[in-house]
């Protein structure tokens, strides 16, 4: 496994972590199509493939997914780096003391290694938030801050707000389909040392060429995107085509070379979503190797020719529904 250090900390975080946002909810399937057998067996995997880092959140599976990790967690603490976020509604004083430490009793923990907020929220001003998050630091109850779904304007506040602490992270969705970082955000976060983790950085499992138009997910969350209408998954089949030359080329699978495009730049780690060992296991495979400028440039023109109809995803949405 590579290692990075998460922003200026001096905590060592896995390339690759685990994601969490599938344990517990039923948007994803739980229940459904997988269980608690099938995420703690996934959590196993990631300690044999020496994955340190897990991503949750209060909000996943309403606290589910942070009791299913306190349990798979028990016996390995010291080894692990745990990241939770409180949710854009709890961001006074009150809440987020309290969020802070329910968080803290479903994980099993005496300390949050990386504390985030989840989402900004306007009517909380972030100067103010910020401040309780230093305190909360102060305190011992968390080791670290860091931010998700920040724009950079937000970032920048965040970080003078957060001062004299340094800010360690922002978490965005960053994909090879997804790329609107790369204008401002990600060259000002290296250049500040705070680390980007890539949430969805597979595209909800989109890059991974297991979806077709004869093949859809019946997760909530997927058909809602209408990038997996049959007209997108069509659409796709090139850029498709290309991911799976490159990881032949590589003895790899296309969800590893996809990872690996992220994971080669400097301050950027990823957290796929797990909810099975097999899926770890793949993850794990996109370390301790590397693409090359020509096959970064092939990945990086298919994606940019890709053009979805973001209309054609209703169909998926009300099949997904009836399956709920």
């Amino acid at each position: 496994m590579e290692f990075k250090e998460l922003g200026k900390s001096g905590i060592k975080i896995s390339v690759v972590g685990l994601g969490t946002w599938q344990w517990g909810s039923r948007e994803w399937g739980w229940g459904r199509n997988y269980g608690k057998k099938e995420v703690l067996e996934a959590f196993q995997k990631a300690l044999e493939a020496d994955i340190n880092f897990i991503d949750t959140a209060e909000i996943y599976g309403r606290g589910k997914s942070e009791q299913l990790i306190g349990e798979a967690i028990k016996g390995h603490r010291d080894e692990l780096v745990i990241a939770t976020k409180v949710s854009p509604w709890n961001l006074t004083s009150g809440r987020l003391f309290r969020s802070a430490d329910r968080s803290a009793h479903r994980l099993g923990v005496d300390v949050i290694d990386l504390y985030q907020i989840h989402l900004p929220n306007p009517i909380f001003p972030i100067r103010n938030t910020m401040k309780i998050m230093r305190k909360l630091v102060q305190l011992g109850k968390v080791r670290t801050v860091g931010v998700s779904n920040f724009n950079l304007a937000k970032m920048k506040v965040s970080q003078e707000a957060l001062s004299p602490l340094e800010l360690a992270s922002n978490q965005v969705q960053y994909n090879l389909l997804d790329r609107n970082i790369e204008d401002e955000l990600l060259p000002y976060a290296q250049s500040s040392n705070v680390t980007i983790i890539a949430y969805s950085p597979l595209a909800h499992s989109l890059l991974t060429g297991r979806y077709t138009p004869e093949t859809k997910p019946t997760s909530l969350v997927q058909a809602a995107n209408p990038r997996f209408s049959s007209r997108n998954l069509t659409r796709i089949n090139s850029m498709q085509q290309v991911l799976a030359s490159i990881a032949k080329a590589h003895n790899k699978t296309p969800a590893q070379v996809a990872l690996n495009w992220l994971i080669s730049k400097p301050n950027v780690v990823a957290i796929p979503g797990s909810k099975r060992p097999e899926h770890v296991a793949d993850s794990a495979g996109a370390v301790d190797w590397r693409l090359t400028e020509s096959e970064i440039e092939r990945l990086e023109l298919a994606a940019s020719e890709l053009k979805f109809d973001r209309l054609s995803g209703i169909p998926n949405l009300l099949r997904a529904i009836l399956h709920l």
